[in-house]
């Protein structure tokens, strides 16, 4: 059984991890093969295809724009459903852009990416085309949880998915320790594709303050977490309350919610 804290082996397919195993504060742990967060699926291979298939995925959220999504199709099989609920009106995460279009934001300091990300996730939390995909995801959840396997995903499988994920575990009553921990495992994943990266803005001769940047737009970062959790617990009253008045969920939701999800 694929844990946590491992990835899920899908052919062409990026960061694709299994919610289940967190254990919530009521001792129930949450379901295995029911809720998947995972990168972009617009590179599966035929075998990738297959094997969200067999591990059971029916339906796919995505949570990338429009244009994202118009430029980098997921590649899906029949028998798995597709839902677009777009979180930004547009890649404010610079997951896709290349390294030659990042070139003339980044080079010019070290903390360019760094205080993008800052923006990203204070966006994330307090803009309504993001509040608004939430309460779409949770609606969904909530109607259909007992007879599918979700997957959500974004491009890179880190920001727009932690938030989700984050909104998810902790509606489920998982300590946000455990959460955070959850988030900061993306990083795990991402190796690869930020080696590549960086591999790539040298061979283009970039500085290394675009290079630091790069970094910074291609991983997770504690910061990046305490920011999107300050402004939860100060703007908006805490977790709990961020749920209830934000995500629009109601305790019998969140009983609801549980219930599907725990065992």
């Amino acid at each position: 059984m694929t844990r946590y804290n491992e990835a899920i082996p899908i052919s062409g397919g990026l960061n694709c991890r299994d919610l289940g195993g967190h254990v919530a504060r009521d001792g129930r742990t949450v379901k295995y093969h029911k809720l998947i967060r995972a990168g972009h699926l617009s590179e599966l291979t035929p075998t990738g295809q297959q094997q969200l298939l067999d591990y059971g995925v029916t339906v796919d959220i995505d949570l990338r724009s429009s244009a994202e999504l118009e430029q980098y199709p997921d590649l899906i099989p029949a028998g798995i459903d597709f839902i677009h609920f777009p979180c930004l009106d547009n890649d404010d995460t610079e997951s896709t852009e290349t390294v030659n279009e990042l070139n003339q934001f980044y080079s010019s300091s070290a903390h360019s990416g760094y205080l993008r990300m800052l923006y990203v996730y204070r966006k994330l939390v307090i803009n309504q085309h993001s509040q608004s995909a939430m309460r779409q995801v949770f609606t969904y959840l909530l109607a259909y949880g007992n007879d599918e396997t979700v997957l959500f995903h974004c491009s890179a499988g880190k920001d727009r998915t932690g938030l989700t994920s984050l909104l998810i575990l902790s509606a489920l009553g998982v300590s946000l320790a455990d959460v955070k921990q959850d988030y900061l495992l993306t990083n795990n994943f991402l190796v690869e594709r930020l080696n590549q990266r960086i591999s790539d803005a040298k061979q283009a001769h970039l500085n290394q303050n675009f290079i630091s940047s790069i970094r910074d737009l291609s991983t997770v970062n504690e910061d990046y977490f305490d920011q999107a959790m300050t402004l939860i617990n100060y703007e908006f009253g805490g977790i709990k309350a961020y749920l209830r008045d934000i995500v629009q969920l109601s305790d019998a939701d969140i009983r609801q919610l549980r219930d599907t999800y725990l065992e």
